[in-house]
């Protein structure tokens, strides 16, 4: 639906859809940051949690010593539905596949199997901005906030990326509007979830040990407008064909961002970026070359968080000042400092193909790349081509770095290495003085590191005793 004037301003809080729990036995698949979150809200409802996960007890040492302060029953290593005495409502993390064993029999034995957003949507009286998509989700959730936050309006900014959603329900001062990081695996256990502004910024392969196939993956995506109606938002990514195609299936009032279209909502011309409303006069916020981030699609995230900023009643000075005072997130083109004219730079945020062909393409200069780790049954060959065509050389590093090897054959020089520490060496000794030594996986890091953050500090951590190692 598009074409209406658009009414600018935070809707008032609602009514949630309240699920009465006091009393109920409820069951929660996971012991992780998720899980905790939802086991300390359900026991202030006073609901009668079980928190059982596959992993044995001495794997969640941490996550039992505080759970275990808590009136509630863990099940460490649980393997059978008849451990959890029949609960009336199982709320799983979003890491447990929604066909997973446990939940199959949960469901068959008529439980209700929602996920952690549905439940904290069911008591959260703010409207929602749900920003989703293959790439770019942190970045955009985190400048939306300081956007709105700069400009009097109080943001909680949270979900995928730092605070579980359940968690900002218990902010003070209550906010007006929760700005949320979804992932696809989260909209798997949706059902009423209704986010008052809905952002599809990407798609791209990703998950394909979740999302076997492009369409099933955009289509879980797209749940995030399922609930919609004509007095909600979309705004979507023009530029992407298969995100524009969507347009014509919702039911909210659509706007759109594009980098190439003079007529989308959010764009830019002659180098600034604007916002141009429907109803409401164009408004011109801040050169290109002011970024703090790098790249076009960095350009393009920063346009979505502007026409949702814009949406809510923030002024021009105010989204502007947020996007030059933006600081980079760790772990995305992070500098992470420079040994004898080499320059380092962690992208471990980059873990899929697309996040790091559009993150290499924008460096300038000669390129030396580290890539590689966990592929989640996605096709590395369009990385792999990129990569040979951009890079002077390349270090490939976990389980795909035969896979890329064989892709990138002998278009590049490759070596591959079995440790960070080797990584970083070894990308050292073939780069010059005036290189750019960038660390832009292309794939998870579950292979060899406990998670993104986790090789990154890596990184970073190899950078800096190469640096000692060599001074003087």
């Amino acid at each position: 639906m598009t074409g209406r004037q658009l009414r600018i301003g935070v809707p008032e809080p609602t009514s949630p859809p309240e699920i009465d729990l006091h009393g109920r036995p409820v069951a929660i698949f996971g012991m992780a940051r998720s899980g905790m979150a939802l086991t300390e809200f359900l026991v202030r409802k006073g609901a009668v949690p079980t928190v059982f996960d596959e992993a044995p007890a001495e794997r969640l040492t941490d996550a039992m010593a505080r759970l275990g302060a808590l009136p509630v029953r863990l099940i460490p290593g649980a393997h059978s539905y008849e451990q959890l005495s029949n609960p009336e409502l199982v709320v799983t993390s979003p890491a447990v596949p929604v066909q997973h064993p446990l939940l199959q029999a949960a469901r068959a034995s008529g439980a209700t199997v929602i996920g952690e957003v549905e439940l904290a949507y069911r008591f959260c009286p703010a409207p929602i901005i749900a920003v989703t998509g293959t790439n770019g989700k942190g970045t955009t959730v985190t400048l939306l906030g300081d956007m709105l936050n700069r400009a009097g309006v109080r943001a909680a900014v949270g979900g995928n990326i730092g605070i579980p959603l359940i968690s900002l329900l218990d902010s003070t001062p209550a906010p007006q509007v929760i700005v949320a990081e979804i992932s696809s695996f989260q909209l798997e256990t949706i059902d009423q979830f209704r986010p008052w502004i809905g952002i599809l910024l990407n798609i791209s392969p990703d998950h394909g040990d979740r999302h076997p196939d492009l369409e099933q993956y955009l289509a879980t995506k797209c749940r995030l407008f399922a609930r919609q109606s004509d007095d909600d938002i979309a705004i979507l990514n023009a530029d992407d064909n298969r995100v524009a195609a969507v347009a014509s299936r919702l039911d909210a009032q659509v706007l759109k961002v594009s980098l190439a279209d003079t007529t989308a909502h959010g764009r830019t011309e002659n180098g600034t970026l604007m916002v141009e409303l429907p109803g409401h006069g164009v408004v011109h916020l801040c050169r290109s070359d002011e970024l703090t981030v790098l790249g076009r699609h960095h350009m393009r995230n920063t346009l979505f968080a502007a026409v949702a900023a814009a949406t809510c009643g923030a002024s021009s000075d105010d989204i502007s000042a947020a996007i030059r005072d933006f600081s980079t997130p760790r772990h995305l083109m992070e500098d992470a400092g420079a040994v004898r004219g080499v320059r380092f730079i962690n992208d471990s945020k980059a873990t899929n193909p697309a996040a790091a062909i559009a993150d290499l393409s924008s460096i300038q200069g000669p390129l030396i790349l580290i890539a590689g780790g966990h592929a989640k049954s996605v096709d590395l060959s369009e990385y792999a081509d990129v990569a040979a065509e951009r890079a002077r050389h390349i270090v490939l590093i976990g389980e795909s770095a035969a896979t890329l090897a064989s892709a990138i054959a002998d278009r590049c020089p490759v070596t591959i290495a079995t440790s960070m520490e080797e990584a970083v060496q070894k990308a050292f000794e073939v780069a010059n003085s005036g290189d750019t030594v960038l660390m832009a996986p292309g794939c998870a890091s579950y292979d060899m590191f406990d998670g993104m953050a986790a090789r990154g500090d890596a990184f970073c951590r190899e950078v800096k005793r190469l640096a000692s190692r060599l001074s003087p």
